[in-house]
Formats: structure tokens, C-alpha cells, sequence
């Protein structure tokens, strides 16, 4: 394969950052009980004991549990700034799974502690964020949980696929990923993080050319030749100049490798020394027809060396828990 130069948003471990967007959030909530229409910015600006918190989680001490998530990957292009922050502050959330202090989540998303204070307040009065008193700590709501559930359909609704992913990250020890595409990336929408003490971190929500990378070419399998060079086109013109053009046949024929061997293996292709494999799941396991795959990354050396006991290990558990109920 031709070796082009690295396509990314940043290397896996690195901090990255995005643009920011100057718009404010104005977005409404209504509750229809009471009667009364605020606006999220106002929420932001009025929260009574935002102030009070601030000052008390400068003087408490880190929690001793602080988790890796250093980094949760560039926003998209446009994003409303208060938005996006409230979505990464719920993925932050999801990944340590407990409660957490105001100190921790500004340290460990890179927020500005006052801010991070107020947001949290914000989203405690609405109703998305409860306060523990004892610990002083945040924790999500029960109407977090409820939020898409209407979504959930097979193997997502029963459990399947988190069952799927938890056995994969116990057998391997490695990253495991979920991807879906969004425009012309591959996202990644949830990630169990490697269990050994040297790995390389991925956060949530992180972006690769779907074009190139292996979970894009996973996710391509159900694509049209034609729709793949329109993606080849749009990426190339909405690369940066300094990166070099993608290969319109090359990709073709990665894809097509993917297709015919059921798995593409990335050694090195986006992240130096780091090696994936990704396999396509069945259509139709959310219901809605989306295409999705599953990755298992870690050390390229380690990687490449149990290539055939991992791909062996992704085609079974895609079979047993997702083939079944496929399309539901």
C-alpha cells in the first residue's frame, strides 16, 4: 500500500482542540408544569449557588480515581460552544461511570473551573445532572438515561452489542471501538479504553478520515464505488493543503479487500505505532439502517502479532450476539 502521510484530527494520545463558536446557545426550555420558558444562557447566568461551588472546589482535593480521559477530540466545525461543552461533560460522565467534583471535570476536559461550575448548576436545575450533597460531587440524572432510548432497537435495546464489546475488551485487554460515519469522517462513538498500563488513550467522539482509516473501510463495505469516489473527492477538497491527495484507488481497493477478507487491518496507517483491525457489523442492529463497525486497536507490534487470534475473536462475537437478531 502506497504509504501516504498520516490522516487525523491529532495522534490518539494528543490533547486536541477545535474551533470555537462565538454564537451563544439561546436554545429554550419549557416546563409546562410551572408554567415558565427560561433560556439555557440565562440558566448559565442566573444559577444561584454557581459562585458558592467554585469557591469550594478550589480548596477540595482531586478525586484519587482520576481516569485518562485527557482528551475528548476537536468539536465540529461551527459547534455552539455551550453545547458542545455540555455534550462533552455527559461523555465524560459516561466513560469514568461514577460521580465526579467540580475540580475534576474542569481539570480533566480543560474548562475553566467557574464555568465548569455554573454549567453543572445549569444542568442540575434542568433537571440532566443531580448534586450529592455528602460528596460535594455531580452525577447524571436518571433523565439522561431516558434520553434516546426510543432509538434503541436490537442488539442495542437487549444489550447485545455492550455485552459484545465488554467480551472483547476482557479477551484482548485492548481498545475497543464502535464507529459510525459522519460525513466524511468515521466517529467514534463509544470506546472501552485498553486495560494494560502502557496503551495508547482514544477518546470518545474522535474523528478519522473515513476514506482512510480502518474503520472507515469497514464502514464503506456497503457503499457504492460511486459513492466512494464522491467521498474521495469531497475530502480531498475539504483537506487542508498541506495534506496530500488521497488516492481515489487506492481506497477502492481497500475497500474491496475489506469486503472480500471480512476485516482491514491499519498498521500505522493513521496513528505511528499503533495498529487496528475493524470488522463491518450487520445492517440494521439500531434499527434504523446506519452503518456501524467494530475495532480492536492497541501497539502495533502487539497487534500485528495476534492479527489472527483478534480477527478470529471479532467474527465470532459479531456472530453470536449480533447476527441473530440483525434488522429487528
Amino acid at each position: 500500500m502506497t504509504d501516504l502521510p498520516k490522516r487525523d484530527t491529532g495522534p490518539i494520545d494528543a490533547r486536541s482542540t477545535g474551533p470555537a463558536c462565538a454564537t451563544r446557545l439561546t436554545c429554550r426550555h419549557t416546563d409546562t408544569q410551572q408554567g415558565f420558558r427560561r433560556g439555557f444562557t440565562g440558566c448559565l447566568r442566573n444559577c444561584r449557588h454557581s459562585q458558592t461551588m467554585a469557591r469550594r472546589s478550589k480548596k477540595a482535593t482531586a478525586d484519587d480515581r482520576i481516569t485518562e480521559a485527557t482528551s475528548y477530540g476537536p468539536p465540529a466545525a461551527g459547534s455552539v460552544k455551550s453545547a458542545g461543552r455540555v455534550l462533552r461533560v455527559l461523555e465524560f460522565f459516561d466513560e469514568i461511570q461514577r460521580d465526579a467534583r467540580v475540580a475534576e471535570v474542569a481539570e480533566r476536559l480543560g474548562f475553566p473551573q467557574s464555568s465548569t461550575s455554573i454549567l453543572l448548576n445549569c444542568l442540575v436545575e434542568l433537571g440532566y445532572m443531580d448534586y450529592l450533597q455528602e460528596s460535594r460531587s455531580f452525577l447524571p440524572s436518571p433523565r439522561v438515561t431516558l434520553l434516546g432510548t426510543w432509538l434503541d432497537k436490537g442488539p442495542v435495546r437487549n444489550g447485545s452489542l455492550m455485552r459484545m464489546l465488554e467480551e472483547l475488551s476482557q479477551k484482548t485487554g485492548d481498545t475497543v471501538i464502535i464507529a459510525a460515519r459522519t460525513g466524511i469522517f468515521a466517529q467514534y462513538i463509544h470506546v472501552l479504553q485498553a486495560r494494560a498500563t502502557m496503551r495508547f488513550h482514544v477518546p470518545p467522539g474522535s474523528r478519522r478520515l473515513v476514506v482512510w482509516s480502518a474503520t472507515g473501510f469497514s464502514l464503506l463495505t456497503s457503499s457504492s464505488d460511486k459513492e466512494i469516489r464522491s467521498l474521495c473527492t469531497r475530502t480531498n477538497a475539504e483537506a487542508a493543503l498541506d495534506i496530500s491527495r488521497i488516492d481515489i484507488n487506492q481506497v477502492l481497493e481497500n475497500v474491496e479487500r475489506t469486503r472480500r477478507e471480512g476485516f482491514f487491518f491499519s498498521a500505522g496507517l493513521v496513528t505511528p505505532g499503533a495498529g487496528s483491525i475493524a470488522v463491518p457489523l450487520p445492517d440494521g442492529i439500531d434499527g434504523w439502517n446506519r452503518a456501524l463497525a467494530v475495532a480492536v486497536s492497541g501497539p502495533l507490534q502487539d497487534i500485528t502479532r495476534r492479527q489472527t487470534e483478534i480477527v478470529t475473536l471479532l467474527n465470532d462475537v459479531v456472530q453470536r450476539y449480533l447476527r441473530p437478531t440483525a434488522s429487528i
